[in-house]
């Protein structure tokens, strides 16, 4: 076997890097679709967030795998990073995984400092769970419908693999609010106009302890959630009284999980809380999942101590698949995100 050597990637590399994801086998194991350009690969590479390490294996000049570190852009998850690997068809079993990922982990453990690894895997890819149980990846979720592959829904877990002895998260939820005076209430598109009063809302300190927000907050930094980047996102508010007091967002997927929508916030201001808003919102979504948009899947991640959410997500069919251990940095230590999901069978 020729010797392997590991270094960083490098733009040159995107022909071979496109050649691998174009294998049978490596599409089988992946979010490939078949006939992907090395002009797309390009753009990946141009527009890919900050934070990302890739690496690729070569033999002797020739590229035989590729994997990256990509480090989560929430500020309360920097301590969490996803990984990602793909070997080229005629290569595997040659131990190119595996020094991949002993690469991969080094960074992590030794320089980077992070508390948490993580990955998704189709649950019948028996040999890649076999690579990350070695290097102590552990089966946190069992995602059903995850990916469409090869003209059906394919289950995947969700892997983790989380530093020993992290400090947990027990604080508890602050106090309720004083309940605001009531009043009626609508839900409507959210437009960019509503940045500030999502600002007000985002600053609540139920809303922060059960979401990823930090302190001190500005407009700017909230201005994606009324005015989402992604054309596809749909961001329902609640109003009363031209205050925003209620919003929730939901993403479509993608190529091979365009039948996936992803809840991505659901937030009711503190002192509006038990008048039936988080369940409007809710509801609005799924109308919008169920009778407009097709998705068969819709899931998302709740802290486990939000009691409250978890119920109301329970209400309208959500289950449990799975905890994503020391998932968000909160109160000075670690705590757990539930995930959930909604599956839709016609």
């Amino acid at each position: 076997m020729t010797d392997i050597t590991i270094r960083a990637e490098h733009p040159d590399d995107m022909p071979a890097f496109a050649a691998i994801r174009n294998q049978p086998r490596s599409r089988w194991g992946t979010l490939s679709t078949p006939y992907e350009t090395v002009e797309r690969a390009r753009k990946w590479r141009e527009t890919r967030p900050a934070g990302q390490t890739n690496l690729v294996a070569c033999a002797g000049t020739r590229i035989v795998g590729v994997a990256g570190l990509y480090r989560k852009p929430q500020v309360r998850r920097a301590h969490v990073a996803g990984l990602g690997i793909t070997i080229h068809d005629d290569f595997h079993g040659q131990g190119i995984g595996t020094k991949l990922f002993a690469a991969l982990t080094d960074l992590s453990d030794n320089w980077l400092n992070l508390s948490r690894l993580e990955l998704d895997v189709f649950t019948d890819n028996q040999a890649a769970i076999a690579l990350y149980k070695k290097f102590d990846f552990e089966i946190e979720a069992t995602i059903t419908a995850d990916a469409f592959r090869d003209g059906a829904f394919a289950n995947g877990y969700i892997m983790g693999r989380v530093r020993k002895n992290l400090p947990r998260d027990t604080s508890p939820y602050p106090p309720p609010q004083p309940p605001a005076p009531m009043a009626p209430y609508v839900l409507r598109a959210a437009e960019p106009a509503d940045a500030p009063g999502v600002t007000e809302l985002m600053l609540q300190p139920l809303v922060r302890h059960g979401t990823l927000r930090t302190p001190f907050m500005t407009v700017e930094e909230n201005a994606h959630l009324a005015a989402p980047t992604d054309p596809t996102t749909k961001t329902i508010v609640a109003v009363a009284a031209e205050n925003i007091v209620g919003i929730a967002t939901l993403t479509p997927g993608k190529n091979r999980r365009s039948h996936v929508g992803d809840v991505n916030l659901m937030a009711v201001h503190d002192a509006w809380h038990n008048r039936g808003i988080g369940t409007a919102l809710l509801a609005a979504l799924i109308d919008i999942a169920d009778n407009w948009l097709n998705l068969k899947r819709l899931q998302l991640g709740v802290l486990a101590d939000n009691t409250p959410a978890i119920r109301l997500y329970e209400k309208f069919g959500f289950v449990t698949e799975g905890i994503a251990r020391a998932d968000v940095f909160r109160a000075g230590a670690y705590a757990d995100t539930q995930l959930m999901a909604r599956l839709v069978s016609r």
